[in-house]
């Protein structure tokens, strides 16, 4: 049996081509039972509130850039959406002073049309938002390094050796 055509991009799998049985399952999903699919490796968390998740979601990206070191340097993969976090995560560095000089932030999206990436003037860049967002934001004594700053792009050689 062919799959059902994805109802936001028909060329494309996505929860809209799941198997009518599979969503019908996962719609009976209590939060007690989500909470049993924790695992070594994949922890499940359920916050009360949208303001809860946003800032456990921010807090990520300061616990991974408090580890940083000129020896050790870390960081985050963060992704593109949501995005409510990411001004939180600048006004965190700013409040705390926090230096993130040895921090390093992989971007996981990008969009390429053409074969090509977007670059940073293109309206849906995720790299653009990122910045605007976030890293623009933190005092310039405090910004990560520009170096530090990975984003994908068509030929991804160089973001993979990052």
């Amino acid at each position: 049996m062919a799959r059902p055509l994805s109802k936001l991009a028909p060329a494309w799998w996505d929860y809209t081509t799941l198997d009518k049985a599979i969503l019908e399952a996962a719609a009976r999903l209590k939060a007690k039972d989500l909470l049993q699919l924790s695992r070594p490796g994949f922890t499940i968390k359920i916050f009360d509130t949208v303001e809860e998740f946003y800032m456990a979601e921010a807090l990520e990206y300061i616990s991974a850039w408090k580890q940083a070191t000129p020896d050790n340097p870390a960081g985050i993969c963060g992704p593109i959406g949501p995005t409510e976090q990411l001004p939180l995560v600048a006004r965190m560095v700013n409040a705390m002073g926090l230096n993130l000089k040895h921090a390093h932030f992989w971007g996981m999206d990008e969009w390429v049309i053409n074969g090509k990436t977007v670059g940073e003037d293109h309206p849906l860049s995720f790299a653009r938002c990122d910045k605007a967002m976030c890293f623009n934001r933190i005092d310039k004594a405090l910004r990560l390094p520009k170096e530090n700053l990975h984003f994908p792009a068509s030929g991804t050689d160089t973001y993979s050796r990052s």
